[in-house]
């Protein structure tokens, strides 16, 4: 998936259209007459969801074609209805229309079929529009949520049985790498080359050695970062869970420091993470000396990410020296 997401998505003039299909279902429950505005465009297409007096009554995303399929869709939905019954998390929740369904298929054109899921709307601030410093505390309780995910998902049979994603090596970095490959990144040196080689070699038998359990690998959210984050007084709400798949639990703590990784603040955040998950849940010193490669993982999942989803919401703030950022984090990595 190299090519720039512009190429993959649902087209804005589709939109009111593929969504005018959906509102139907859920005019028992908002009312007639519901409009939707964009929220926020990167892998899908999120909508704001209003009803005839202006009030916000939910968030419909519309995923890209060919990035899920229905039955991950379902398998997302099934594992927050069981979180919403067995823990006190607060999260962005599916809501189901007259038909009993959350998850609507409709025809995108081009496209071919759209999947629209309608979520509850959670008020409250982004955890990204805070200043770093003042984030810290924040990074406790995605922790301490981190660690009761991860506990639910240890003592529910049902988790492993879920059709999703692995985000082993082959899926985020290898041949199959599903956000794009890193060495397809343009503006790379042959020294740059070089270093994020090295690096990747590393993370590769690192993950070897570390190998796959039941205690340190299971279903995961997999993107814990600030934008997918509300703060609200002394709340913590979680949203999107359509990236969750397996994976190895302290992948979890990389995706929360995801863009901020060389950040100075970025250690501190982490000790702060740790702090948090361990309130709930022990960790082991494997656990703890693999975090370094996955943070080095996802940094470079995320570089080739960028470099293929121009035209993405969450791309456009970033700066021109990320993948520089990358290099430099990569031979420190190395070095270790």
């Amino acid at each position: 998936m190299g090519d720039d997401l512009t190429d993959l998505q649902i087209q804005e003039r589709d939109i009111a259209r593929i969504a005018g299909q959906i509102l139907p279902c859920y005019e028992d429950i908002f009312g007639a007459d519901c409009t939707v505005e964009k929220l926020y465009f990167s892998e899908n297409r999120t909508c704001l969801v209003r009803d005839r007096g202006g009030q916000i009554r939910a968030v419909l995303r519309l995923s890209r074609p060919h990035y899920h399929t229905l039955e991950e869709l379902e398998a997302e939905a099934a594992w927050l209805c069981r979180l919403r019954e067995d823990t006190r998390l607060t999260l962005r929740e599916p809501v189901a229309g007259a038909d009993g369904k959350c998850i609507h298929a409709v025809s995108g054109g081009e496209d071919g079929i759209v999947y629209g899921t309608m979520f509850s709307y959670l008020t409250g601030t982004l955890l990204e529009n805070l200043a770093l410093p003042a984030q810290r505390p924040w990074f406790e309780r995605i922790g301490e949520a981190a660690a009761v995910l991860h506990a639910h998902v240890r003592g529910w049979e049902g988790s492993r049985r879920l059709p999703r994603f692995r985000w082993d090596y082959e899926n985020t970095l290898g041949t199959h790498a599903l956000w794009g490959d890193w060495r397809r990144v343009p503006g790379l040196t042959q020294a740059d080359r070089l270093v994020l080689e090295r690096a990747d070699g590393k993370i590769r038998a690192g993950l070897a050695a570390y190998g796959i359990t039941e205690e340190n690998y299971g279903l995961i959210h997999s993107d814990l970062r600030g934008a997918n984050l509300l703060t609200e007084g002394g709340r913590l709400k979680i949203l999107d869970f359509d990236d969750c798949g397996y994976g190895w639990f302290m992948q979890d703590l990389a995706g929360s420091l995801s863009f901020v990784e060389t950040d100075p603040c970025a250690p501190r955040l982490a000790e702060a993470w740790l702090a948090g998950y361990r309130r709930r849940a022990s960790l082991r010193r494997q656990d703890i000396g693999m975090i370094p490669t996955f943070v080095m993982m996802r940094r470079l999942q995320l570089t080739a990410w960028v470099a293929s989803r121009g035209a993405s919401d969450a791309v456009r703030g970033i700066g021109g020296d990320f993948t520089a950022g990358t290099v430099a984090l990569a031979e420190w990595y190395v070095q270790q």
